[in-house]
């Protein structure tokens, strides 16, 4: 089976969603891939996927005013394995894309104006799709309009079969609703989104949340497809001495970071450390500079994937949060984050620090597989709790293993995702009947 992968980031070792990504097709041969990707980033992983095209958004402005071909086709020669930072943008379009990340209205509708008039459907890009002959293609939505009219006319070209992955909201949710251009924008996105969903063969989502929302939104049937993470236990050091706090610090995750340091520096205990040791690859200096400075904070910067379980093995706990403000709240709604898979497998206790009505939090909470802390004025008798609380930690860390193998296991969850696409190849959906 050929699977075309189409999605904004690369597979990748280190982004969020090129890690989910690469956790849904573990259980592929590189020669079964191909993936049409729209960052500007570089591929860095061969053992996953060995025949890749980028077409960013310089190569969409770039196309407009020159008739040579755009965009780059990259194999296996070309890719040098790393688990380092995949970026290769620098100057006015790196500055370009810090601006894009904020997602807002107005700098959305330019973005989809820009590919309008782009020629993404040059040639070359034609060509190589033809040349990967895939038998489906799987399509990672994200919150660019023109992602799905590529995703709907490669479709048609090929005549095989269409299935899109949820992993946020773009849909029920307007993030943007407070602009002026806010709501107009959203109106169409929304009409360009159902277009391409009448003609999808199967919806995933990230958890069980997003899955009921977008079923009855989109009239389809949906499929939870849960993030993974290897089969592993790690050995926990019984002389461990930190609580650790790996990944994104956006959505307003830093400010929540610096009540915990807060907190945790006020709890006079000696089995307690006195500081949250953070490391984040995020360069906003939004995020970094208040987390530097704040009390209880240690920031350490970007780790690389094969640092990450040395760091939870030298930690009593790792944490997770999510933003109270109303308007993050709606926009993590339904996300689960790409680490909470493992760190349920792996260990050690997780500290989830959050409001209810999230999905990560309620998730936790209703399978006892974290500490959860949903009130800021239980923070720091909580810390205080869980972190002086050895027997305590240790059942946590038990339940989650168990959710873990259950929902998250990467020698299963794979090969759901191969034969799932194999019965919609096939035309045989009884598999999606489970």
């Amino acid at each position: 089976m050929k699977v075309l992968v189409i999605s904004q980031t690369v597979f990748s070792k280190t982004s969020n969603m090129g890690k989910t990504l690469t956790s849904y097709f573990s259980d592929f041969q590189p020669n079964e891939l191909a993936q049409l990707y729209f960052h500007s980033e570089k591929p860095t992983n061969s053992d996953i996927c060995q025949d890749y095209y980028r077409f960013s958004d310089v190569d969409a402005l770039k196309s407009i005013f020159s008739a040579r071909r755009m965009g780059t086709s990259i194999e296996a020669c070309d890719i040098h394995d790393s688990d380092g930072s995949a970026r290769i943008d620098s100057g006015i379009s790196r500055n370009a894309y810090k601006i894009g990340s904020k997602h807002k209205a107005w700098v959305l509708l330019l973005r989809d104006i820009l590919w309008r008039l782009s020629e993404w459907n040059n040639p070359q890009l034609l060509q190589w799709v033809d040349d990967v002959k895939p038998d489906v293609i799987f399509f990672a939505s994200g919150d660019g309009a023109f992602s799905y009219r590529i995703a709907k006319s490669l479709k048609a070209r090929l005549n095989v079969p269409l299935v899109m992955i949820c992993v946020d909201d773009y849909y029920i949710n307007n993030r943007n609703k407070s602009e002026l251009l806010g709501n107009i924008r959203q109106k169409l996105f929304l009409k360009t989104v159902k277009k391409t969903v009448a003609d999808v063969d199967g919806i995933f989502t990230i958890c069980d949340t997003m899955n009921r929302a977008y079923t009855q939104l989109f009239g389809k049937k949906c499929y939870t497809l849960h993030t993974s993470a290897k089969n592993r236990k790690l050995e926990l050091k019984t002389n461990a001495t930190q609580v650790s706090y790996i990944g994104n610090v956006g959505y307003n995750r830093y400010k929540q970071l610096i009540d915990l340091g807060k907190a945790i520096a006020r709890v006079k205990n000696e089995k307690v450390p006195h500081h949250i040791d953070v490391y984040s690859g995020s360069i906003s200096e939004e995020y970094i500079t208040p987390l530097k400075n704040a009390t209880g904070i240690v920031f350490h910067g970007a780790v690389s994937a094969s640092d990450v379980p040395k760091i939870m093995e030298n930690s009593i706990a790792v944490i997770h949060t999510e933003a109270f403000d109303e308007e993050t709240q709606n926009l993590v709604r339904f996300s689960v984050s790409t680490k909470i898979a493992e760190s349920l497998m792996y260990g050690p206790c997780l500290i989830a620090y959050g409001p209810e009505g999230i999905a990560s939090i309620d998730y936790l909470k209703e399978n006892n597989a974290a500490y959860v802390i949903t009130r800021p004025g239980d923070l720091e008798m909580g810390l205080a709790e869980i972190l002086t609380n050895r027997e305590l930690r240790e059942q946590i860390v038990k339940n989650a293993r168990v959710l873990a193998i259950k929902n998250h296991n990467a020698d299963v969850n794979p090969k759901k995702v191969r034969r799932w696409l194999e019965d919609i190849v096939h035309g045989d959906k009884r598999f999606w009947a489970l």
